[in-house]
């Protein structure tokens, strides 16, 4: 993800789920202003007094995706959870578990996003071949008229995509 953002450029950027701040530094480099939204507290708290200190330009919110912004991004970018839970599972991590399928969590981000999204703005997502792809792209396909594959990357058990969204269908 960080090679791919970096060919990106504007005014406003958004890092849904920032975990440690490291992508939201990468955009800080070249957008006028970065928001950085993420649940766990401690994320924010870490990303702000480390990898963030010396970023003038970002704005940290800790908030439920991006459910607290008003503002309109050139950019909106997440790495969000993505496997499917196994209902055996006794432990399940928010931060890697997608829900049931693997593309809830995708899902709730992409409807939450649209309204944040400038009109000629774009969404960089990452996805897994574990999750349900199909559904996904079928939600996609309703909500998008242009999807790009960026990045393929496989792995031993899954492939890895970076997707790129944008020209919302029925933007009001």
């Amino acid at each position: 993800m960080e090679d791919i953002i970096k060919n990106y450029y504007g005014n406003f950027a958004l890092e849904i789920g920032i975990g440690s701040g490291y992508l939201t530094q990468c955009l800080c480099m070249n957008f006028d202003f970065v928001v950085g939204t993420d649940l766990n507290f401690h994320s924010i708290v870490y990303a702000k007094n480390n990898v963030l200190l010396t970023n003038s330009n970002k704005l940290l919110i800790c908030t439920d995706l991006g459910l607290a912004l008003k503002t309109k991004f050139d950019l909106i970018m997440s790495n969000p959870p993505y496997l499917p839970i196994d209902l055996e599972e006794e432990f399940v991590d928010d931060a890697i578990y997608g829900g049931k399928e693997g593309i809830e969590m995708t899902i709730r981000l992409l409807n939450s996003a649209l309204p944040l999204l400038h009109e000629k703005g774009k969404i960089l997502l990452l996805r897994s071949s574990l999750s349900n792809t199909k559904k996904m792209d079928k939600l996609i396909d309703e909500l998008f008229y242009n999807t790009r594959v960026l990045a393929r990357k496989k792995l031993f058990f899954e492939s890895l995509e970076i997707l790129e969204l944008s020209d919302i269908k029925n933007q009001s």
